[in-house]
């Protein structure tokens, strides 16, 4: 976006909605969805008489709710630094003819197609897909993709593009990085958060219980030891936040402070590590 450029938010998250990665997971947002859940940690932690300076937000999609939380924490006081990351931080954008260009993953992979300035998704949404014609032109454009980029080598033109919100993308209290929860922790990341949260990444949809548990653990080492804070939320069809707050206790234990509504559906698993 360049100055004076204007959006609106129902076209911000129709575009980061049509982002799925190759994972399985899309790039969903919505403004303010989380507003009751940042009320109700800075309440919890205003009781303890806690200022996370050191934070970490997973799973931001645009990062519009890290940019949120930031403000929410700045209007009381708390000035803390947030690092925000996803899976898919950045892109780059190519154009492989007139009318016609692709936005790719860091491996290479097509997130979108634009034809004409029109996005065409390169996953397939089941059988009805071809039913409806559809799933031809997406199998044909994912083909022509691929043989356009081997051959022009197209990858290497690409712009490089970070998939977030400008507005968060130029603020001074956020950075972006990408990260895998699952992967071994970078060593720059481990024992360095005051507070770490998960929004909308870790349930039963997206993994199995083996994944959650080594999510868990890795959040666990990035965490700066007792005192520190998981909080873990899932946003319902509904838009209702369900989540809890855990912080870590001298016997390096998750403790439960706090639950919205019904809490995280991965207490048990958060409680054992």
């Amino acid at each position: 976006m360049t100055a004076g450029d204007t959006f609106t938010q129902s076209q911000e998250a129709a575009f980061f909605t049509s982002i799925r990665l190759r994972n399985g997971t899309f790039k969903t947002t919505d403004h303010h969805r989380l507003d009751d859940l940042n009320m109700l940690v800075i309440g919890e932690w205003r009781k303890l008489d806690r200022k996370p300076r050191q934070i970490m937000d997973v799973g931001v999609s645009s990062g519009v709710s890290s940019l949120e939380w930031a403000d929410a924490l700045t209007r009381v006081g708390i000035d803390a630094e947030i690092l925000a990351t996803d899976l898919c931080m950045r892109g780059s954008l190519v154009r492989l003819m007139p009318q016609y260009e692709v936005l790719l993953d860091r491996d290479g992979k097509v997130l979108q197609h634009i034809v004409g300035n029109r996005p065409v998704r390169w996953y397939l949404d089941g059988p009805r897909d071809f039913f409806r014609g559809t799933g031809f032109v997406i199998a044909a454009l994912n083909a022509f993709a691929s043989a356009l980029l081997l051959l022009t080598n197209g990858r290497r033109r690409g712009k490089d593009v970070l998939l977030v919100n400008p507005h968060a993308r130029d603020d001074a209290r956020l950075s972006f990085a990408e990260d895998d929860i699952l992967a071994p922790n970078p060593e720059h990341l481990r024992g360095r958060f005051n507070a770490i949260r998960v929004a909308n990444l870790l349930n039963h949809g997206y993994f199995d219980a083996a994944q959650l548990c080594r999510a868990v653990d890795n959040l666990k080492d990035r965490l700066a030891g007792a005192g520190s804070f998981l909080i873990v939320n899932r946003t319902h069809p509904d838009g209702t936040n369900h989540g809890t707050i855990f912080r870590l206790s001298e016997a390096n234990k998750f403790e439960i402070v706090a639950k919205m509504r019904d809490g995280s559906e991965i207490e048990d698993i958060v409680l054992s590590a």
